[in-house]
């Protein structure tokens, strides 16, 4: 499957990366044929956690010169399977850029690989113009899933009744899904801390997490995954 999928929002603190990490458990649960990378320069909490279990690899969207060529693997890696990419914050102008410096537009459909660009977005003010400047800008030349994260925020107001934004996200056919909240914040700040993949702290044998955590793990990723076969964001997958 020689697809694309950018996992980003442009906003920092809004969950790109927990959104990201949960895709990525996603596949490796369903067994499904996938390939990884991680863009955040700053954070690079998906490849930290993931990288043990899975095929990842680090790049860099960058206006720098010396860096120019850096993303390119992930395209070359997506010519021939699924890859999913984890995009840093104030990603916009270097993700522009990449996509017309080597008129991806173009050679993404000799090449036969679709784009899917997710924006994750906690409904406030600054990440909803970004997500108009990007329907604005990629237009019907990607897939669009808008993830409205209920781990960073609860209301969703401004989004749903914003109409400019819902004629654009009719326009080019946008996908909506609610991404759960896992709760507790103390188990939550120990994957991170311990660079734990979900699957490793849901092991019945680990001392990590006591059941109760364990259970609000299961619970999320079970939500999480049930919004994403309702959305079909993922179902054009191929199994290992």
């Amino acid at each position: 499957m020689a697809e694309a999928i950018l996992f980003g929002g442009d906003k920092g603190g809004c969950g790109k990366s927990m959104v990201c990490k949960t895709a990525i458990q996603y596949h490796l649960d369903k067994r499904l044929v996938f390939s990884c990378f991680d863009t955040d320069r700053s954070n690079a909490d998906c490849y930290r956690c993931y990288s043990k279990v899975a095929s990842f690899q680090l790049a860099v969207f960058s206006e720098a010169e010396r860096l120019e060529d850096s993303a390119n693997a992930i395209f070359n890696t997506a010519i021939n399977q699924r890859t999913l990419i984890n995009l840093p914050a104030q990603v916009f102008i270097p993700l522009k850029n990449w996509y017309e410096q080597n008129d991806l537009f173009e050679i993404s459909q000799e090449a036969g690989v679709k784009f899917q660009l997710w924006h994750i977005t906690d409904g406030g003010y600054d990440s909803l113009q970004i997500l108009k400047k990007t329907l604005e800008y990629f237009q019907d030349k990607v897939k669009y899933v808008i993830c409205k994260n209920y781990g960073r925020a609860d209301d969703f107001e401004a989004l749903n009744t914003d109409k400019t934004l819902q004629k654009l996200i009719e326009k080019y056919e946008a996908v909506t899904l609610d991404f759960p909240k896992l709760t507790g914040s103390i188990a939550k700040n120990r994957l991170d801390a311990q660079s734990l993949t979900f699957g490793e702290a849901i092991t019945p044998n680990t001392n990590n997490f006591d059941l109760i955590e364990k259970s609000r793990i299961r619970k999320f990723l079970r939500e999480a995954y049930a919004q994403f076969d309702t959305a079909g964001v993922f179902a054009s997958a191929q199994q290992s």
